[in-house]
Parts: C-alpha cells; sequence; structure tokens
C-alpha cells in the first residue's frame, strides 16, 4: 500500500528469489487490492524483492518456508513515493512465437526471416505437422483434406487453386497460423483433417501506419508492396496490396514397365515445365463502432494472376532390353488467368453482461480460373529429326466457382463458469467448368472438335447447419461438449452428356471436450469430433478425360460419396516460463475414403481416377517443443502414425497397412539486439502408401536479418534449398505395370528483401519499450 494514503498498489511487480540464486523463483504482479500470491515453492529462506512506477524499492529479507509452516504471509508492505527520477530499468520479455492451447496451436510468424520476401506457403513451411508438396498442395499430418480458412473463414477454393493464390499472397501479409487439429461443433464439419486459420495483419493501432516492402532472388522471384492503417475514433481501416513475378521451372520424369506385353516393354518420359506468374493481391479490413455495444465490419480481397506457361515433353519406347524403339515430343504452351474476389459484411452486439454477444455475417466470393493453351506434337526419328507433319491442337478451359455464405453466432453465459454458444450457418456454392478441345485436320486445313474432350457441366450444393455448444469450468476441470446438425444438397450436370447426379444426405456431427489442468503448468485433455469431406471438386467428379499428355490421362467419378472421420486425441502439455512441451496421441477413423487410383491399358496409357474405399485408420502421436530462451527460441515437432486402409471393396491391391514419421525444427538466434539468424529443418523419410512408395524429402533453408533505425528498417537475406533437395520421387506398384516418377522444383537461391515501417503503432512501441528500450 502506499505508506501516505493508505491505498492499495496495484500492478506491483513481486519477485521471489532463494538464498544465494540470482534468477527469481517465482513472479507475481498485485491485484486492485494490492495482494498477491506466489505458489509452488520449494522450502527454504528467500528474499522478496517488490516494485511499483513511482514508489521506492522494498525489499523483505529472510522469509522462510519449511515443512511445518509452508504458507508465509509478510504481512502489509508500505512503499514511499519517490520524487526523484529513477534510473532505466530494463525488462526483458520473450516473446512467445508458440502458443500452445487445448483446442488449437498458434504459431507468431510475422518477424519469421525464413518467410521475409516469400509468399503464404513459405509461411506453411515453417509451421510443424503441415506440408506444402510440389505442387503446392497443403496436408495436414499427411492428410489433403484439410480445410484453409483465411482470418476465419473457410477459403472455397480447391486444393490446387487454393495452392496458387496462397503463393502469391505475401508472407508478410500474414500474422499468425493456428492449428486446429480436432475442431469444436462450432466450426465447420468440412476437412477430415482439421483446420489450418491464415490470420492476415489487418488490425490498425491508433494513428496512422504503414509500410513498404521490396525483396528479389536470383531466380527471378520478385515481391513488391505495402500496408497502411488508420484509427481515428469510431473508425479503423487496414489495408494492404502486393506484387509477385516468379519465375521457377520444374522437371519431371515417369519410367514405366509396361506388363500387359510379352515381353514386357518400357516408356521413359522426361519434360521440363516453366511457369512465370504476375499477380496482384488487395487486401482491406474497415471497422467502424456504431455506439458502445455495436460494431460493423467489411473485410474484402482481391487477387488476379497471369500466368504464362509451356511444358515440353519427350517420350522414349524402349523395348525389354533397354533399346531405343520410338522416339516422340509435345511442347503446350497457354496463359492462364485467375482471379478471386471475396467480402464479408459482419455486425456484432455485444451485451451489459461480459461474454454476451451476439454477432453475423454475409459472405460472397466470386472466383474463375482458365485460359487458353496449344499443343504441337510430333512423332520422331530415332536420330531425333522429325518424322512427317505435327499433329496440332488447342483447346479452351474455365472454371467459375461461386459461394454465398450467411451465419449467425450466439454466445450467452448461464451462470459464473458456464456457457451456452449457438449458431446457424447457411452456405450456396455453385461452379461451372468447360472445356472445348480442338484438333487440326490437315486435310480440311482447319481446327476441328475432339468430342471426347469437350464437356461443360455445372455443381450446385446448399448446406444448412445449425449448432449448440456448452461450455463449464468447475475448479481445475474444463468441459465441452457440442452437436452440429446440416443438411445438404447437391446437384451436378453434366450438359455435354444429359446426365444429372443428385445427391441428398443429413449429418450429424458431435465434438467434446475435457481438460483437467493438473497445476499451473500441467494440463491433461481428451477431444473427440466427427467431421465430413464432401466431393464437390471438378477434378473429382468430371467423368471426361482430362490429358496432362495422351499417355497420362485422368477422369473424376460422378458417384463418390462424402467420406466421414472420427477423431479421438489425448493431450498432454507442460507449460514452462522459458519452455513448452505437448505431447498428442491421436486415433483417426475414416469410412468411403476418397482415394486416387492409377490403371493402364494395353496400349499403355495410364489412367487416374477416384473411388471410395471402405475404411482408413490412421493412429500416432504428435510432439511439439517450444523454447524460448534468451538469445534462442524456436520450436521442433515431429509425428508418428500407423496408416491401414481396407480397399477390399476396390482392388486388394490398394490396401495398406504401414508406418510414417515426420519431422521439422525452426529455430532462431538473437546475434545482437539488432540481428538475427534462423534455420527451418525438415524431414520425411520413405513411406509406403496406396498403390506405391514414396521417397525421402528434406528440406532447408536459412535467413538473416538486420534491424536499422529503430528496426523502422529491416534487411533480410534468404538462402533457399541450398542442398537443391526440392524434390518429390515415387514408385507405383501394381500387378498390370511399375512404374518411377520423379519431379524437381528448381527453388534454390538468394532472396534479398527490405522493409520500411512508418508510424508504428503504440502497441508495437509499448513492446519495444518491454524489450529492452528502458522504463523510466
Amino acid at each position: 500500500m502506499n505508506s501516505a494514503t493508505k491505498a492499495a498498489i496495484s500492478n506491483a511487480n513481486i519477485e521471489v528469489t532463494i538464498a544465494g540464486a540470482t534468477t527469481p523463483a517465482g513472479r507475481a504482479v498485485t491485484t486492485a487490492e494490492g495482494a498477491f500470491r506466489i505458489q509452488n515453492l520449494a522450502l527454504g529462506r528467500y528474499r522478496v524483492l517488490i516494485r511499483a512506477l513511482g514508489y521506492r524499492p522494498v525489499e523483505v529479507q529472510a522469509v522462510d518456508i519449511v515443512s511445518a509452516a509452508p504458507r508465509t504471509d509478510i504481512g502489509t508492505v508500505a512503499l514511499t513515493a519517490s520524487a526523484v527520477e529513477l534510473q532505466a530499468v530494463e525488462v526483458i520479455v520473450h516473446r512467445q512465437d508458440v502458443l500452445l492451447a487445448p483446442d488449437r496451436n498458434t504459431f507468431v510468424v510475422k518477424d519469421m526471416p525464413t518467410t521475409r520476401g516469400g509468399n503464404a506457403l513459405d509461411v506453411l513451411r515453417n509451421v510443424p505437422s503441415v506440408d506444402v508438396d510440389i505442387d503446392n498442395i497443403v496436408s495436414l499430418r499427411g492428410n489433403a483434406s484439410v480445410t484453409v480458412q483465411i482470418n476465419g473463414r473457410p477459403s472455397p477454393m480447391k486444393p490446387a487453386q487454393l495452392g496458387n493464390y496462397l503463393s502469391q499472397l505475401s508472407a508478410d501479409m500474414v500474422d499468425k497460423v493456428e492449428i486446429i487439429p480436432n475442431p469444436s461443433a462450432r466450426d465447420d464439419p468440412t476437412g477430415t483433417a482439421g483446420i489450418i486459420n491464415i490470420v492476415l495483419k489487418q488490425k490498425a493501432d491508433a494513428g496512422t501506419s504503414g509500410g513498404v516492402l521490396l525483396s528479389g532472388g536470383t531466380t527471378g522471384q520478385v515481391n513488391a508492396g505495402g500496408n497502411f492503417g488508420y484509427e481515428r475514433g469510431p473508425l479503423t481501416f487496414y489495408g494492404s496490396y502486393g506484387f509477385l513475378r516468379d519465375r521457377r521451372p520444374r522437371t519431371e520424369s515417369i519410367f514405366r514397365q509396361n506388363n500387359y506385353l510379352d515381353p514386357v516393354t518400357f516408356l521413359d518420359e522426361s519434360g521440363t515445365r516453366l511457369q512465370k506468374p504476375f499477380a496482384h493481391t488487395l487486401t482491406s479490413s474497415v471497422t467502424y463502432a456504431l455506439q458502445e455495444k455495436d460494431e460493423l465490419s467489411l473485410d474484402v480481397m482481391y487477387s488476379t494472376r497471369d500466368q504464362d506457361e509451356s511444358y515440353g515433353i519427350t517420350y522414349r519406347d524402349l523395348n525389354n532390353a533397354g533399346v531405343l524403339t520410338g522416339l516422340s515430343d509435345r511442347l503446350t504452351t497457354g496463359r492462364g488467368n485467375e482471379s478471386s474476389f471475396e467480402a464479408a459484411l459482419g455486425y456484432k452486439r455485444s451485451f451489459a453482461r461480459k461474454g454476451h454477444t451476439l454477432s453475423a455475417e454475409a459472405s460472397v466470393v466470386r472466383d474463375a480460373e482458365g485460359g487458353p493453351s496449344d499443343v504441337r506434337a510430333r512423332t520422331l526419328m530415332l536420330s531425333g529429326e522429325p518424322s512427317g507433319q505435327s499433329a496440332l491442337e488447342t483447346s479452351s478451359s474455365w472454371e467459375h466457382p461461386h459461394e454465398n455464405n450467411v451465419k449467425v453466432d450466439y454466445v450467452r453465459p448461464l451462470a459464473p463458469l458456464l456457457r451456452l454458444e449457438t449458431g446457424y450457418k447457411g452456405s450456396l456454392q455453385q461452379f461451372h467448368t468447360s472445356l472445348d478441345t480442338r484438333v487440326f485436320d490437315n486435310t480440311a486445313n482447319v481446327f476441328v472438335p475432339d468430342t471426347s474432350r469437350i464437356n461443360d457441366f455445372t455443381f450446385d450444393e446448399t448446406v444448412n447447419g445449425g449448432y449448440a455448444m456448452l461450455s463449464a469450468k468447475q475448479g481445475k476441470l474444463q468441459l465441452q461438449g457440442g452437436l452440429r446438425a446440416e443438411h445438404a444438397s447437391s446437384r451436378f450436370h453434366l450438359t455435354t452428356r444429359g446426365a444429372t447426379y443428385d445427391k441428398s444426405y443429413n449429418s450429424l456431427f458431435p465434438s467434446a471436450l475435457v481438460a483437467f489442468n493438473v497445476d499451473d503448468s500441467h494440463q491433461v485433455k481428451l477431444s473427440y469430433s466427427r467431421r465430413i469431406e464432401r466431393p464437390d471438386e471438378p477434378d473429382l467428379l468430371d467423368p471426361t478425360a482430362h490429358y496432362a499428355d495422351p499417355l497420362n490421362l485422368s477422369r473424376g467419378n460422378p458417384d463418390l460419396r462424402p467420406e466421414y472421420i472420427r477423431a479421438l486425441e489425448l493431450g498432454l502439455q507442460r507449460t514452462g516460463e522459458r519452455l513448452t512441451v505437448q505431447v498428442t496421441p491421436f486415433w483417426r477413423h475414416t469410412t468411403d475414403a476418397v482415394r486416387s487410383i492409377r490403371t493402364i491399358d494395353a496400349a499403355g496409357v495410364a489412367t487416374r481416377t477416384y473411388a471410395n474405399i471402405a475404411t482408413a485408420d490412421a493412429y500416432g502421436g504428435d510432439g511439439t517443443v517450444a523454447l524460448s530462451s534468451g538469445r534462442f527460441r524456436g520450436f521442433a515437432g515431429a509425428s508418428a502414425f500407423h496408416q491401414v486402409s481396407n480397399a477390399a471393396n476396390v482392388t486388394p491391391g490398394l490396401s495398406i497397412n504401414a508406418w510414417g514419421w515426420r519431422g521439422r525444427a525452426n529455430a532462431t538466434m538473437k546475434v545482437s539486439k539488432t540481428l538475427d539468424v534462423q534455420g527451418l529443418l525438415s524431414y520425411q523419410p520413405a513411406m509406403t502408401v496406396e498403390q506405391g512408395r514414396t521417397f525421402s524429402r528434406t528440406q532447408f533453408n536459412l535467413a538473416g536479418r538486420k534491424k536499422l533505425m529503430d528496426d523502422q528498417l529491416s534487411v533480410t537475406l534468404r538462402i533457399i534449398d541450398p542442398f537443391n533437395t526440392s524434390r518429390e520421387n515415387s514408385t507405383t506398384t501394381d500387378p498390370r505395370f511399375y512404374q518411377i516418377s520423379k519431379r524437381a522444383r528448381q527453388i534454390r537461391g538468394l532472396l534479398l528483401g527490405f522493409s520500411w515501417t512508418f508510424g508504428k503503432p503504440l502497441r508495437d512501441k509499448e513492446e519495444d519499450l518491454l524489450s529492452g528500450a528502458g522504463v523510466p
């Protein structure tokens, strides 16, 4: 208390140190009543140091904690106000880049040197349990059936289109990534692997602030952009712009043994794909406080992408002795166009009682993807010279996904430790896809339609769902239980075939969570959920043949059923001041799992299609260690799992029973107050998968960041893939053929980036003050 006025002093800092030690054994901050308590101290003699801004420090000596008297009350401590200027006190705060919670793990990535100047996919590559393959497909724990959210809203983009979008979203726009492997009934149930939520920077602090970014690399990559924030009274605005230009070649090869023929024959394919995207991305967020309890918000995202692409491939036919018997090549050139627009209008009402809220949101998404392409195919003599006329074709493909959503959420405390959450979401998803392919008739000297590769179809899906959830807390025990009910109906209409496929089904998605806080440092949790993956992608449904090339086709299956998954997780967590450890054993059971199947015919043409297998089970465990200590901070994560699938209903050869694991580590060392160095290493060994085996994969990146002008200017140098390990190799085994596939993306290089900020937000300045600038 104040020695003169006898008033309680709040927010005073208390440190307890055992005799002979220099590091405090416990800390606390006084409450509004001036009280504090420090628990879990070992027996011994302590000294208590009490400091409050504007008062002289007081140290209480010889405070004994013995077995006979484990509780000690030091009584009332009077502090004297200090009229003299205090010396600067340096307070060191270790920022937590990894926050491990019962329902989600959060990774703060905004200051990671290994992501500076990169894109959102580079950010995800830094997160444990998340993987991004060479085609930019995102997966969680090895499962690509994952819902990727942006600012808490599920993205309607399909995996390939979403990967392209994330590759043009600047990493400097990303604030943090949340991993939710076992979501509750409150969340959208789509995505059997769980949810990855990418949280963008979209908050402005008091006043005006902004920044500019420019980076370039030896690979031809150029990133540029900026952001601007403004907050004044009830109005808050934040906007950002990003530009990307890139040039990254990719090599691909296939060596296939065709067992249809006796003696067997071989096909050796090798090709190079070159993509040169030009992309622009705009984001904006506006919030207006109508009055103290009401708030309106508008979020808008818009992006465009133009991409020149070429793919040259050479085919070599070999006999059983490996002697060349045929030679041909094929060159595809085209220009792809993509655009994406998303807008969400939100309203939130806060009632008088704390935690009592009502929120509503309406959102629309309008996307487009496609463009023209031209093909020239030639038969070559064994010497490599052209033989005869070239075969020419041209095609144009387009996809227009649309989505409209409305949702309402209501939260009401029923008692001090009991809360009810309920809500509704309605969604209408539509997409229209068209493909027009024409081949050149050398006799008539005109392009004529290829009816086997012309299609036009529409897909409409409506989902209405509601949920209710109860949360309770009693002492060290936390309970949560919920149920979501949905009705879904879809119609797939294939115009070119005059066929229509209708589906309608109801689903229940229960969830439960039990968490027990053993003490302030240890927690045990058990969670359960049921989720769904709906077959609503054009590639999965469209039965029309799509050519990667004439010897490699893909066809969809319009009769696919949705797959359901039940997941059970046990979480064990220990949280310390500098070290947090989390171990999560899990079990997942999937019914009607969708799998891709490769077949080959007597002509040597390989076709990929899709089917529902009976069941797929996975069980194993994740482990994450987060460290924030002195000059070092970072995390390491590993996952080991056993996969068992039963595909007897499709083909016995597709079933597997195999073990796998993967690991990742990210470490940052503070070389000085203005220089950070960070490294990322990930490894996945060879694994058995359905119908084959994947080879091992390694990723390594290194980066350094130099802060200048009081951190208003920073310079980042990234060394990307120095050992040129960005490659994916696999084998496919079938009684009819054996195939080795190899793919590599050329991303090795140096990337140099500059970023400058102005009008630094007040909150960041306070963080700088706590991290070493001194407290007057």
